[in-house]
């Protein structure tokens, strides 16, 4: 795993790239590879590259990047790993081609060249984002993986264009300007992340999953969707369990089997939930000493798993490793954990991610396995479960009820939900015939937004946005994203079921821009890799069509996981009632010492860029009625705080 950077000019007469800027945006970038560096410079072409390098597979200097091919017609900075390297590798030796190293670097070098970049990228199974150059052709790529694993963040501004795995690699660059966008505070209110490709700030934007970006010999930008996860969903061969159970095994079996391929070593976060002891079970199966890490509050026992996580650590026999923080621990490295960030993500999760990433690096390693993504596919949540239990009556309630007797409910209602906005807000929609589920974590609803966040709706699309989604309309209300993924859902597939329908919206915005954005940058930001065997393209696309009645029966949520993982774990293990891996900011914000002082000195601050864009007398009413008893606002302050914080 790595960290690249580069720009290049749009015009290329007389333009001079400049070593010092490259120098500052790998430094900006060293925490995501601290064991070397790379710079590439080309004055002919006003295009330069560069490369902090993570070594995990071939550790010799022969892999540092940016990388060339044999006869230079080909450089590349890549960031991710390529799990069926080795095959490609083999394929082109027997192809003619003689290689210099044995990194997978080496081997996107050389696909290129003998299969096309579209082809490349068809046979490529792994998480990346490539920089490729091809100086012959004077054809510039950049591309984030299927899933979007990893980000890529780019500008067109100064007549630039300018890119980097995070945001404050390009803040070091003279003409890039830093500028809150309107329009994406109001979707990270809604979703605690900015839906790609905008981002927090105005020009500047990040590729989404499954996309490429190509300048041609005329510094021409055109956009191209390279993987439709939809294309290789079928709702066909799911009638018999005990076959469903079997493609379960081979394909989970194997995403984690080729997740351990590295020259460093690789552990497991393990919190004691099924997700993560499957993957410690399944690692065990391929190495005899399993590293296993876990993290607990000492000020939120409710949040305290460490028991569970024992019972699996010993009964799979790992090496186990345990950290516990309170709230001073957590304060102490908010700022640094902000700046990680780079644009806010409003999960309290970062939290626990941020210091057990830590512990694992202290401990000697730099790989590890992280079960995001099983909760999304296999129906995890108890908040799917309520929606699921809703959708059985909503459009046929919608149909049935005169419009007056909803007005009628929804009066009684909104004396009811006072203090519950988003509740109000899934009645404002029942009342106006709109879907049911718009995302699994919705903080500020477009209703509750009305009251605080003055961003006037526009119907100018940033161009951006028209270039990679031609009829989504981001710059409206923050629900027109999940309604746009849920046309092509159910143009793909008609009689998709509702868990199908949220599994979807779940991949094309919360996996991607805030649950995987929130693994890298945690992550990355003490130098470890993170790999998700539970969002193998092939496990996602098998998970997806599967119908919801494998997913929630008998009562249990993830119904055919815990089938299967039968004999490989305890019961006790299997069948326990999910915790969730979260921090206890309920208790922080009531009790605690820390972050409700310094929340309230970021609102009492004047003339910052959030100033015309938020109501400062109604946030503070809600820091006050959240000392009341029978209110929590904790989840709303968190994700408050840390786009205020974002501003300092």
């Amino acid at each position: 795993m790595c960290g690249v950077a580069g720009f290049c000019a749009l015009n290329t007469n007389g333009s001079i790239i400049e070593h010092i800027l490259l120098e500052r945006m790998h430094n900006a970038l060293r925490h995501r590879g601290p064991d070397g560096f790379g710079t590439w410079i080309s004055q002919e072409y006003a295009l330069g590259l560069t490369h902090r390098r993570l070594s995990i597979i071939d550790l010799s200097e022969k892999a540092t990047q940016p990388m060339h091919d044999m006869h230079n017609r080909v450089v590349i900075s890549y960031n991710g790993e390529i799990y069926n390297y080795q095959l490609l590798r083999t394929q082109l030796q027997e192809a003619g081609y003689h290689f210099f190293s044995r990194t997978d670097t080496e081997v996107l070098l050389y696909a290129y060249q003998h299969w096309g970049f579209q082809g490349m990228l068809d046979r490529l199974d792994g998480m990346f984002v490539i920089v490729l150059f091809d100086r012959v052709l004077n054809i510039l790529f950049c591309v984030r993986d299927r899933i979007g694993i990893k980000p890529l963040y780019f500008s067109l501004q100064g007549g630039m264009f300018s890119f980097a795995s995070e945001i404050k690699a390009l803040w070091v660059l003279p003409w890039i300007q830093k500028k809150w966008q309107a329009h994406a505070v109001s979707h990270y209110l809604t979703y605690l992340s900015v839906p790609a490709p905008l981002t927090l700030y105005e020009g500047i934007y990040k590729l989404p999953a499954g996309h490429y970006i190509m300048f041609d010999a005329q510094r021409t930008m055109t956009v191209h969707r390279w993987f439709n996860l939809l294309d290789g969903v079928t709702n066909n061969g799911y009638h018999d369990e005990t076959q469903i159970i079997n493609s379960i095994d081979t394909l989970l079996c194997n995403a984690v089997h080729k997740r351990m391929l590295s020259d460093v070593p690789v552990g497991v976060f393990l919190s004691g939930g099924l997700d993560s002891s499957i993957i410690t079970a399944l690692m065990a199966r391929h190495t005899q000493k399993v590293h296993s890490f876990t993290i607990a509050f000492g000020d939120g026992p409710e949040y305290d798993e460490l028991m569970y996580a024992r019972t699996v650590a010993n009964y799979i026999g790992t090496q186990h490793h345990e950290l516990t923080i309170n709230e001073q621990d957590a304060f102490s490295s908010y700022q640094s954990m902000i700046h990680h960030q780079d644009e806010p993500l409003g999960d309290a999760v970062c939290v626990p991610l941020y210091h057990v990433s830590q512990l694992l690096k202290q401990s000697g390693v730099t790989v590890v396995q992280i079960g995001e993504g099983s909760d999304e596919l296999f129906c995890g949540y108890d908040q799917y479960i309520k929606y699921l239990q809703m959708s059985r009556i909503w459009r046929v309630s919608q149909k049935m009820v005169p419009q007056f007797a909803k007005y009628s409910v929804y009066a009684h209602l909104s004396k009811r939900y006072a203090h519950s906005m988003n509740n109000l807000d899934i009645a404002h929609n029942w009342v106006h015939n709109r879907s049911l589920f718009y995302s699994g974590a919705i903080v500020f609803s477009e209703l509750w937004k009305r009251d605080f966040c003055h961003v006037l709706t526009s119907s100018t699309e940033d161009p951006m946005v028209a270039a990679f989604f031609p009829r989504m309309h981001l710059n409206g209300c923050s629900y027109a994203m999940p309604n746009y993924y849920r046309q092509l859902l159910y143009h793909h597939m008609p009689h998709a079921d509702q868990m199908q329908e949220m599994s979807y919206l779940e991949l094309m915005h919360r996996l991607p821009e805030l649950l995987l954005m929130r693994v890298d940058k945690m992550t990355m930001a003490h130098g470890v890799e993170a790999r998700v065997p539970f969002l193998d393209y092939r496990l996602v696309q098998y998970a997806l069509g599967m119908p919801m009645r494998y997913k929630y029966a008998h009562g249990h949520t993830k119904y055919i996981l815990k089938k299967w993982s039968a004999g490989l774990l305890p019961d006790a293990i299997v069948y326990r009632k999910k915790m969730g891996f979260a921090a206890p900011t309920q208790r922080w914000y009531k009790q605690g010492l820390y972050f409700m002082p310094f929340l309230q000195e970021l609102v009492a601050q004047k003339n910052r860029s959030w100033s015309d864009l938020l109501d400062k007398t109604y946030i503070d009413r809600m820091i006050t009625q959240n000392k009341e008893t029978t209110v929590d606002y904790s989840y709303q302050l968190w994700a408050l705080q840390n786009l205020l914080a974002c501003d300092v």
